[in-house]
């Protein structure tokens, strides 16, 4: 067999071959054999039908198998012969009809892994901030716990402050929605509202009632995770759903109820559970703005196909981690069905990213085992209170278990990228 292999630009290759007259004859003949033994013409036994009924009845159908069949012999071959790096489907651009005695020539398309020269990924200079657990956070956590321990009672007319609202609260920065909650709770006299401080914000919503809209406007910290929009003006909209006021125990009696000696314990030990959950969160942001470095000084072309394949992927792994947070299954169908269709455009900067941790992963060898995607999937039964098979069977209906995957990878080569790091 007879291949060549010519670049067709980027990641693109165009295979050719020549498949010898013998073994097309062969392998025709094994097909019409496989019919032969598999079907009955009537006055004939089975297996004993005359070649030219067979040719005549299945011809097409067996050439268009045997030629399937050959173009695969064709790409195992290249790959062994040219060491290609073969990424999806291989695309047959033309074969003629297969005769008995007669080569046959196959060309093919197949794109390849982007080649390119990984920076250095190790050492990366990186700031990283010290983080903070604010006032309001800690009395928002205190307040919460302090509603678990009471009642929330529906009250007519305008909210007072010290009340409740049960809102929808959108964030928006332009037309980017960065949050997402239909049914919040809303602590009517406070000056922070969503995690943001809007101006106003502490008399903004004392009097509203059911049925209520509102708009408020805040300046997104210096230090929000996402680092473009850092220093960008957001939009709150709220809708009221319903007034609330509190009835129960006092702060300091919910203080004694969780074993605390005095209400300023039980703040210490909130700071000390909110500063923790700072720190991993800031380890995510910091892996995340490692991975951008690399990605960033890093130059390839992408594979079209692949890529728009890769982008169905990608969408997988965000349902995954949806998932994870808890995200109701009717909205992660909902985000699959609105994104299934999302434009490679969209995320190039997202598949680029995925080449490089993959290099990274190859280059440390780094693997996801069953064993790891069986703790994993466990571990989310009992953080959804579902069986293990059950979520087991869903996520891989859904095709979210491949996302799993590349998740778990993708968390050892930013761990990696984040303990490799020097922070200045």
């Amino acid at each position: 067999m007879q291949i060549s292999i010519e670049v067709a630009g980027g990641c693109k290759r165009i295979i050719k071959a020549e498949v010898p007259a013998d073994h097309v004859t062969e392998k025709l003949a094994e097909g019409f054999r496989d019919i032969n033994r598999q079907v009955q013409f009537p006055g004939f036994r089975k297996g004993k039908a005359p070649k030219h009924m067979l040719e005549k009845r299945f011809g097409r159908e067996v050439s268009d198998d045997v030629r399937q069949t050959l173009a695969e012999e064709v790409v195992t071959k290249a790959r062994e012969e040219h060491a290609l790096k073969i990424l999806g489907n291989v695309e047959m651009v033309e074969a003629a009809d297969l005769k008995s005695n007669a080569p046959a020539r196959f060309v093919l398309e197949a794109e390849v892994y982007p080649e390119f020269e990984l920076p250095e990924y190790k050492g990366l200079e990186l700031q990283r901030p010290t983080p903070k657990a604010e006032e309001h956070e800690i009395h928002a956590v205190m307040r919460s716990d302090q509603v678990q321990q009471g009642e929330l009672k529906p009250v007519e007319g305008g909210a007072s402050k010290g009340q409740f609202l049960r809102a929808a609260v959108n964030v928006k920065v332009g037309e980017e929605l960065i949050l997402n909650r239909r049914s919040g709770m809303l602590e009517v006299g406070q000056a922070w509202v969503a995690g943001l401080q809007p101006a106003g914000a502490a008399e903004a919503l004392v009097g509203k009632k059911a049925g209520d809209k509102l708009e408020l406007k805040a300046t997104l910290p210096a230090d929000f995770p996402r680092v473009d929009f850092q220093g960008k003006e957001a939009v709150i909209e709220i809708e009221v759903h319903e007034v609330l006021k509190y009835e129960g125990p006092d702060l300091e009696e919910v203080a004694k109820k969780r074993g605390m000696e005095s209400l300023d314990a039980w703040k210490e030990d909130i700071r000390a559970k909110l500063l923790s959950d700072k720190e991993a969160e800031l380890d995510r942001v910091i892996e995340e703005r490692a991975l951008q470095t690399v990605a960033e000084k890093t130059s390839m072309e992408l594979p079209e196909r692949f890529s728009r394949r890769k982008a169905a992927e990608l969408v997988q792994q965000q349902a995954y981690r949806m998932y994870q947070a808890g995200t109701p299954e009717e909205d992660v169908r909902d985000f699959l069905n609105a994104n299934k269709d999302k434009g490679v455009d969209e995320v190039k900067g997202m598949l680029k990213r995925a080449f490089v941790m993959d290099a990274i992963a190859k280059k440390e060898r780094l693997v996801v085992t069953e064993d790891e995607v069986k703790r994993e999937v466990a571990r989310l039964a009992a953080q959804v209170g579902r069986d293990v098979d059950e979520v087991f069977t869903q996520l891989n209906q859904d095709g979210t278990l491949n996302g799993m995957r590349e998740e778990l990878k993708t968390g050892k080569v930013l761990k990696l990228l984040r303990q490799k790091a020097k922070y200045v």
